[in-house]
Formats: structure tokens, C-alpha cells, sequence
């Protein structure tokens, strides 16, 4: 059994009932959501990532999806634990640049202002490098409605990918790649720390 820090979407909250955190668990992992309280700015996502990365025990690997997938995939390599981003956002600055103004959140009944000096603020974290040797899978949808799939299979470098046909933006078709994610978890399981 992994623990498994998933990391929430942008607009978005800890779900602990969502399709994909319920995959999770039905393959037998403990799942923490981290909660960046209805914060989505860079600074936001690192501080809740550092108060959820200290706390012990520590998360095995780092799974998240859409802007979560970005964070799980940068997080990941720069503290060495294998991650896996569902539809990751892959180029922020540009998916985030799109939403201006008053939105409204989608787990909860709550709004939050974002400005195009907000998603521009991700361009210093697009560049890092990703070291290779950190086990990583992205899983796109070729339907994905909101993250260009193309872009993110094009940026998709330094880990493994699973293109599937459908799915979109949510991927709650998770019996599609339920058998990948349980392979590559415990693949990444069984390495040495």
C-alpha cells in the first residue's frame, strides 16, 4: 500500500469522494488531499505542499490532476517522489491566462478573484527541468476540453504517458486506466528511497 498525496485542480478543493480518489483507494492506497484553501496562486500550492510533504509519514508518490497533475509533476522531481498527472496543465500560465475575474469555485459554494497577472505568476515554474530518473506518468485524454491534449502530450517529457481516446477534462472513466495507474504505483512501490 502506497500513501498517495493527490493534489486538487485548479477552482478546486480536496474531494475525498471523487471518482479518482476513490480509484485510488479501491487499489488499496490511503489517499490525503492536499488543501490549498481556496488559494490557487503559485505561493498558495507551495505552502500547502510543504505542510503536507513534513508531515509524517510521508507521501510515496504525488498524484494529481489538471493544475494538481502540474504541481504533482513539479513537486514530484524536485523532491524525488514519483508522481502521476491526470490531464496535467502542463503550461499554466497560458490554460489560467484564459479565466479572468470573479470564478467561482467547483467544490464549494465560495468565489475567488483571478487576474492574468495571477496565471502569469505560473511562468517561472513552467521551465524547471524534470530529471528523468523520477518516475512520473501523465495520463491525457484526447477529448479533454479544457487542457489542450495535444500541448500536454508535446510537453509530456521526463515520464511515462497513457493517451486514451476519452475521457475529458475529468477522466471519471477510470476503469480506462485503472490497470496503468495500479502497474505504475506498484512499479514505483517496489524502488528503494
Amino acid at each position: 500500500m502506497a500513501l498517495i498525496l493527490y493534489l486538487h485542480g485548479f477552482a478546486s478543493g480536496p474531494k475525498p469522494k471523487s471518482p479518482k480518489v476513490d480509484l485510488l483507494r479501491a487499489l488499496g492506497h490511503e489517499v490525503r488531499c492536499l488543501a490549498t484553501q481556496g488559494g490557487y496562486r503559485p505561493e498558495d500550492y507551495l505552502r500547502a505542499a510543504e505542510t503536507a510533504l513534513n508531515r509524517s509519514p510521508m507521501p510515496d508518490l504525488l498524484v494529481g490532476s489538471s493544475l494538481g497533475g502540474f504541481w504533482a509533476r513539479y513537486l514530484g522531481v524536485r523532491h524525488g517522489h514519483p508522481w502521476i498527472g491526470l490531464n496535467p496543465a502542463l503550461r499554466p500560465s497560458a490554460t489560467l491566462a484564459r479565466y479572468q475575474g470573479r470564478l467561482q469555485r467547483f467544490d464549494v459554494e465560495a468565489s475567488f478573484d483571478w487576474t492574468l497577472e495571477d496565471a502569469l505568476a505560473y511562468r517561472a515554474y513552467e521551465e524547471e527541468p524534470v530529471d528523468p530518473s523520477v518516475p512520473g506518468l501523465i495520463v491525457v485524454a484526447q477529448d479533454d476540453e479544457v487542457v489542450d491534449a495535444q500541448e500536454t502530450q508535446a510537453l509530456a517529457v521526463g515520464g511515462e504517458r497513457l493517451v486514451l481516446p476519452r475521457g475529458g477534462h475529468e477522466l471519471a472513466n477510470t476503469e480506462d486506466y485503472a490497470e496503468t495507474l495500479a502497474d505504475f504505483i506498484a512499479r514505483v512501490s517496489e524502488r528503494p528511497n
